[in-house]
């Protein structure tokens, strides 16, 4: 590669430069800014594999390459074209069934209970116009209720030398469960493409000058 400097220009802290850079065949017309007391062939040809480089972004504007073990910027992506201008293909894994771990049910215990009618009566008061005079009526019906009670259960009382001396009443417990086992269930995870791999075109070098 070939780099010819056409023209220069100084600037305030630096200078501009026109340049080609023949490659392949091809002439890439190009300018760029160098320090202003730099030998301007010296810092170009020192700069030619970035330069190159720079050259291939520009024609594939939308590559991504990836940076190969002991290769150089302009060696990857060399590599990269002559594999075909493609981008690799995106994937990602991601879980599908999250993993549980096993858990033993959590029981506790409670009185029992039972729920029984019970009538009472109830009485209502009104007052009534009757006759042109105000009346207060009170009637009485029965109504029956749904009571829940606890279970309780009479159990022999002994004293201290065990001696039977009556009975005691103690509630009937049951056992409930608070929370139900849980089986163990493993992780399932699946590779999902995110991306797909797509070749990029080659576009058409815009001289800068």
């Amino acid at each position: 590669m070939a780099i010819t400097i056409n023209s220069s220009r100084d600037n305030a802290d630096d200078k501009t430069v026109f340049f080609t850079i023949t490659h392949g065949g091809k002439d890439y017309k190009w300018h760029g800014d160098i320090p202003k007391d730099a030998d301007a062939q010296a810092y170009l040809d020192a700069k030619s594999d970035t330069l190159k480089a720079e050259i291939l972004r520009n024609q594939y504007r939308d590559a991504e390459v990836p940076q190969l073990d002991g290769k150089s910027a302009l060696e990857s992506f060399e590599a990269w074209v002559s594999a075909g201008a493609e981008n690799a293909e995106v994937s990602e894994t991601q879980v599908k069934v999250h993993a549980v771990t096993a858990k033993d049910a959590v029981t506790s215990e409670r009185q029992q209970t039972t729920t029984k009618s019970v009538e009472e009566e109830v009485s209502t008061t009104e007052i009534v116009k009757e006759g042109g005079k105000y009346v207060e009526k009170t009637t009485t019906e029965t109504v029956t209720k749904q009571v829940v009670e606890g279970v309780t259960e009479e159990v022999d009382l002994y004293n201290e030398a065990g001696e039977k001396i009556g009975k005691h009443t103690v509630p009937v417990m049951e056992s409930y469960e608070v929370s139900p086992a849980v089986e163990a269930v493993d992780e399932v995870t699946e590779k999902v493409v995110v991306k797909a791999a797509e070749t990029i075109s080659k576009k058409s070098w815009v001289d800068t000058h």
